[in-house]
């Protein structure tokens, strides 16, 4: 378990490498503008549908709109809305590849230890190291705020995630969690890792 919000290490939580280099070298790490929303919510349609086929009801996936996912990436970008959240994507040419978003840890809230809400790679551009690249400067970035420790929630039957994370120093910390969405039960397992820097 990770501490609460009076603490940020966690004896328990992996060790975080930051020897990973993206193979997408044309990729810029950039923060996400308001004008990134709406090919930010159709790349995270387009990952949520590809990656979480068969693991999710196809009657969920297909009832997520791009509408809303751009009424989604609108509040999360709004620093009124979301003042603690940062978002960045990787951006090729201007072209929108992946998204990353991460800020203080929400349950229990913290604002000490952090947590990775999203990580979305366009399907078409996976495992190119765009994942990891946005993943090692999201850590940075929480490392420069002052966290030590950061959390996420990962899928619980998505092995491929599951892998990817572990693969990048993240621990399974044996919490759980079924969340319900619009009455559907997804079950999610949550990761922690030690920003080491």
């Amino acid at each position: 378990m990770l501490p609460a919000a009076d603490g940020c290490r966690d004896a328990g939580a992996a060790q975080y490498d930051r020897r990973v280099a993206s193979e997408y070298k044309h990729a810029v790490i950039r923060p996400a503008r308001p004008e990134d929303v709406e090919a930010i919510a159709a790349l995270h349609l387009a990952s949520w549908r590809t990656a979480y086929r068969g693991f999710l009801p196809d009657e969920f996936l297909s009832g997520i709109t791009l509408e809303s996912r751009i009424v989604r990436w609108r509040q999360a970008l709004d620093p009124l809305t979301s003042p603690l959240t940062e978002t960045t994507v990787a951006d090729a040419g201007g072209t929108v590849l992946g998204v990353c978003s991460f800020g203080p840890r929400r349950q229990p809230a913290s604002a000490t230890v952090a947590e990775v809400y999203a990580l979305h790679i366009r399907p078409d551009v996976t495992r190119r190291g765009l994942g990891n690249a946005l993943l090692d400067d999201a850590l940075r970035r929480l490392a420069a705020r002052g966290c030590s420790t950061s959390v996420l929630w990962v899928l619980r039957d998505n092995a491929n995630a599951r892998r990817f994370y572990e693969a990048q120093g993240w621990a399974f910390t044996g919490e759980e969690v079924v969340e319900d969405r619009s009455g559907y039960a997804i079950p999610e397992t949550r990761y922690a890792i030690t920003i080491d820097g």
